[in-house]
């Protein structure tokens, strides 16, 4: 009896995790892209293109009037479960073509 009782928390915890997680893992509306990248940037973003997602990452090209910046955004089932909701996720732009890693 004590197994079915158990068996059947770990089902609707799993159910419920599962579900906060679904309504997560849509990608980021481009709204939202457009008002993190400007305040990572600290100029206007007059558009945001080329967007590309694979599991983990939400790739997107920022055009401002400086010039265009390549972002990442961390996105995915691991990333909506790991922060629930509470935190954001950090936004990383780089100016097109420069190097994520610095020169030594």
């Amino acid at each position: 009896m004590k197994l079915q009782l158990s068996l059947a928390k770990i089902t609707v915890l799993g159910a419920l995790l599962l579900g906060a997680s679904g309504c997560q893992t849509a990608k980021p509306t481009e709204d939202s892209m457009r008002e993190r990248a400007q305040t990572v940037i600290g100029q206007p973003v007059t558009r945001i293109g080329n967007i590309r997602n694979d599991s983990t990452l939400t790739y997107y090209t920022a055009y401002t009037a400086a010039g265009e910046y390549n972002c990442e955004l961390p996105s995915g089932a691991i990333i909506a479960v790991a922060s629930m909701g509470i935190m954001t996720p950090p936004l990383s732009c780089l100016p097109k073509g420069a190097s994520p890693i610095p020169y030594q």
